[in-house]
């Protein structure tokens, strides 16, 4: 049964009127959604289990062998790290380890070890590589860079060492429960779920890599959430002046609108989505929703959406020189590692031409491209589809979890978890229960609805009618039938006599 059909009972059971508003209806299926929440919450057992999956990072640390592989901080900005070595070393030889430019190092942990013994740690915000050559001599200098989240004590520190690290792996966002865990290898090695307070009273929160191995142990980390966008995209049609202002297709025009969220680094490829986005670390919520906008249907046109550049909020695009009394850029400069994910809601398309397919109007926020942080304009001319398989989710942070001893290589972890329902939006969508239970969340969509009514009486009817139901359901779905406690008899010798007694196993 979808979000139709449960609105259809729960209208029929209050006897409405067969024509409703469109605002009326919706606030029935805002009603609809808060009892699926809410059933959730009171009867997890009802909803089906799913897997996820982490992936594990080894530690990268300073070559000891190499004395070019040492961090010393940027003389003109404290929130780079940087390494450097030339053209000369890279043909001898002499050159240090690699780093990961791609962004799954986005995000990670660093410690540096200066040259007094003390410990700072970073996070880190980018990676990347610059480099210049020396017109006169003809030698390229590269130079490995860092940016980091809060600026560095100095300017001087030079050849310090340090590890690059993860410290937790965040779980999909809407996981809610987690209840067993597997690495993926030929023995399909079984973690122990630990309880947090106890792996943090024996000491196993293991922050500087003293041991490492196989994880065998697998505990709650912290939580961790990006601020949501606070200003909705602009958005207009882009004037007919050039060919690139086209739509192109294939997909088709019609009438959109569109929100975007805040990203930050990338889980490994093996997780990304069947269509080839790359799956972030983390996501913020959405940003308010933009106006509607209709293509005229003429194909000199397209859509300009337009979108804060996070950058320079957070301190990473340009700055003003309060000595020289200029706009300068620094070297951290669009380095802040956050992107912009654009969503993209289709409500109707134009008569597509002869032989052309017609897509869903279905009015869901389906993910449409990614832009870099600084980039404040996004042409939607249809070359880019929507993905399908990546609806914008509703994100209140991501819940961590440690491993114990820290990998020592790339481990793949089967988790069996419990995942936070997603709002059913359009109406053929349907709730991830068992069909029984589909009675239980009218009952409850119908007490929240008679409340918002004022009427007391029949909402209690109705919770009483879920409470019941849920009792018939936790027989059924609440236990496995063979994990059920059961009476077994035992014997006991008792001064030279036998007392027979019976406990529960």
């Amino acid at each position: 049964m979808n979000k139709g059909e449960i609105r259809t009972r729960v209208l029929e059971q209050v006897d409405w009127s067969p024509s409703q508003s469109t605002e009326f209806k919706a606030k029935v299926d805002r009603l609809i959604n808060r009892a699926y929440q809410q059933l959730a919450l009171e009867a997890p057992f009802l909803f089906f289990e799913e897997e996820a999956r982490i992936i594990t990072q080894a530690d990268v640390s300073t070559a000891s062998d190499n004395t070019k592989d040492v961090l010393a901080v940027n003389t003109e900005d404290l929130y780079v790290l940087e390494r450097k070595y030339t053209s000369l070393t890279v043909s001898a030889g002499d050159t240090p380890q690699s780093w990961s430019t791609d962004g799954d190092w986005d995000g990670r942990m660093i410690q540096v070890e200066r040259s007094d013994g003390q410990v700072l740690r970073r996070r880190i915000r980018e990676i990347w590589q610059d480099s210049s050559l020396d017109v006169s001599s003809g030698v390229t200098t590269f130079y490995d860079r860092i940016s980091i989240d809060h600026p560095w004590p100095n300017a001087s520190d030079t050849g310090m060492s340090y590890r690059i690290f993860t410290d937790v792996y965040e779980l999909p966002a809407d996981v809610v429960e987690l209840r067993s865990a597997r690495i993926f290898a030929d023995t399909h090695y079984q973690l122990e779920v630990m309880a947090q307070n106890e792996m943090e009273r024996y000491e196993y929160t293991d922050y500087r890599g003293n041991d490492t191995g196989r994880p065998y142990r697998i505990f709650r980390g912290r939580h961790f959430q990006i601020d949501a966008p606070t200003s909705s995209p602009a958005v207009t049609l882009k004037s007919p002046q050039q060919a690139v202002d086209a739509w192109v297709g294939p997909d088709p025009a019609g009438e959109f609108d569109y929100c975007y969220t805040y990203v930050w680094g990338l889980r490994d490829n093996e997780l990304e989505a069947p269509v080839g986005f790359s799956e972030p670390k983390w996501e913020s919520a959405p940003s308010p929703i933009s106006e509607k906008i209709v293509h005229p249907g003429s194909p000199v046109y397209s859509i300009l959406v337009k979108t804060p550049n996070i950058d320079q909020i957070l301190n990473f695009y340009e700055e003003f020189n309060t000595v020289t009394k200029t706009i300068v850029t620094p070297v951290r400069s669009k380095r802040s590692g956050l992107r912009k994910r654009i969503y993209m809601r289709r409500y109707d398309q134009f008569v597509p031409p002869a032989g052309a397919q017609k897509v869903e109007a279905s009015e869901i926020f389906f993910l449409l491209t990614e832009i870099d942080g600084h980039k404040v304009t996004y042409t939607h001319d249809g070359s880019d589809i929507p993905d399908y398989y990546r609806r914008l989710k509703e994100t209140h942070g991501y819940q961590s979890v440690r491993l114990w001893p820290m990998p020592d290589e790339r481990y793949e972890v089967d988790l069996r978890v419990l995942r936070r329902p997603q709002p059913l939006v359009h109406d053929h969508d349907a709730p991830r229960v068992h069909e029984e239970a589909v009675d239980a969340l009218i009952q409850r969509a119908l007490s929240f609805l008679y409340e918002y009514q004022g009427n007391s009486e029949l909402a209690t009817f109705s919770l009483g009618r879920y409470s019941d139901l849920l009792q018939t359901l936790t027989k059924r779905y609440g236990q496995i039938t063979g994990l059920r406690p059961r009476k077994v008899p035992a014997r006991i010798r008792q001064a030279g006599r036998e007392v027979r007694v019976v406990y529960k196993a």
